[in-house]
């Protein structure tokens, strides 16, 4: 195996450590609340308590990429996650488990901007899209090993598995010692200075806007299946599996599309789908048909969230760190706060919210040509 399939296999690996209950986490909230003696609302404080600290987190990798190399940012980033997993699965009240979530979340944040950066910097552009896609096709697979956890096992293990894998991720960092990866990006990170550039600050709007729509339908997928349609944990676990595996294929598709087609018919096919399946979850089907549905959105998701993360590879190298840490910071923080913010709603109506969100990723469509002029 040569020095680049390395770098992938190190990359893949991290990526599978944080993603793998990112989702199952959010599906086991009815679980966890019972467990935890605490309302399902209450509960779901765990996913911005995590999804805010990692947005804010990824702001720390671009700046510290010029100080210490790739590989030591991988291998701190990677042992802190592992730790404070750890401390999750055995944490024994809603605060202690808060708590180190916002720890995990802050050290979660390394792994893909230092991934996107990498891909940048050692390998060609008509590749970087099926890279992207391999990399982020990583986490719908930890995620369904994860639901498989969720339906199976005691919630606790959706937080000592990644803890285990982040150790393997750190130590494998730490004895395949790659030339590429002990190099640095010494280019300054001012974000500032960035989002002051108005092609840049298109880009970030448009990427906070779709990430905080999505994970305001995504991340209620565990209590809208409990509460909606009464089902239990196995119940869920399966659907949620088939909708994970759906989105794996999302990624490839928006992968092999962004190569060949062009990221801009990727973006807007992605954005389509997701309006069109979101304004589905209006209605109430039997079950089959629902997961369709929800499968039909995670392909879409995962088309326009590849396309959007091939352009950003695409990017200068002089912008690539600050565009790379950007990318997961707007998208984390924003889909902390859409979820969030969304509660209120879905508290009152899951079918009135998902109208409305459908109808604004529809306006989205129109938007892209604009965002991504360059790349049309």
């Amino acid at each position: 195996m040569n020095s680049t399939k390395f770098i992938i296999f190190l990359i893949c690996l991290g990526n599978v450590a944080i993603s793998f209950n990112i989702a199952a986490v959010a599906a086991a909230l009815p679980n966890i609340s019972a467990a935890l003696h605490v309302s399902e609302f209450a509960a779901a404080k765990l996913v911005p308590f995590y999804m805010i600290p990692y947005g804010l987190g990824a702001l720390l990798y671009a700046p510290l990429t010029r100080f210490i190399s790739y590989r030591r940012c991988l291998m701190l980033a990677m042992l802190v996650y592992a730790a404070a997993s750890m401390m999750s699965a055995l944490s024994q009240t809603l605060g202690q488990i808060l708590g180190a979530q916002a720890v995990a979340g802050v050290a979660a944040a390394g792994s893909t901007p230092l991934s996107l950066m990498i891909i940048g910097d050692f390998f060609e552009k008509n590749v970087r899209g099926r890279l992207v896609g391999t990399y982020f096709g990583c986490s719908f697979f930890a995620s369904m090993v994860g639901m498989i956890f969720m339906g199976t096992m005691d919630w606790r293990w959706l937080f000592f598995v990644p803890s285990v894998i982040g150790a393997m991720t750190f130590l494998s960092l730490w004895a395949l010692r790659i030339p590429e990866l002990d190099s640095k990006h010494e280019e300054s990170a001012n974000y500032f200075k960035a989002m002051q550039k108005d092609h840049i600050f298109r880009v970030f709007v448009f990427i906070f806007m779709m990430s905080f729509l999505y994970h305001a339908v995504h991340k209620w997928y565990g209590i809208y299946l409990s509460q909606e349609y009464g089902l239990g944990k196995e119940a869920v676990s399966i659907i949620l599996i088939l909708v994970a595996l759906c989105g794996l294929a999302g990624q490839h598709i928006g992968g092999h599309l962004s190569d060949k087609k062009g990221r801009l018919m990727a973006c807007s096919s992605g954005l389509l789908g997701l309006a069109v399946g979101v304004l589905l979850l209006v209605g109430y089907y039997p079950l089959f048909f629902l997961t369709a549905i929800l499968g039909y959105i995670a392909v879409s998701w995962t088309m326009s969230h590849n396309s959007v993360s091939t352009i950003l590879t695409d990017f200068p190298d002089e912008d690539r760190p600050v565009i790379a840490s950007l990318n997961s910071s707007v998208r984390f923080v924003s889909g902390g706060l859409g979820f969030s913010l969304s509660r209120y709603f879905v508290e009152k109506s899951f079918s009135l919210t998902f109208l409305g969100i459908g109808v604004l990723f529809f306006l989205m469509v129109f938007t892209v040509k604009f965002v991504f002029p360059k790349h049309s």
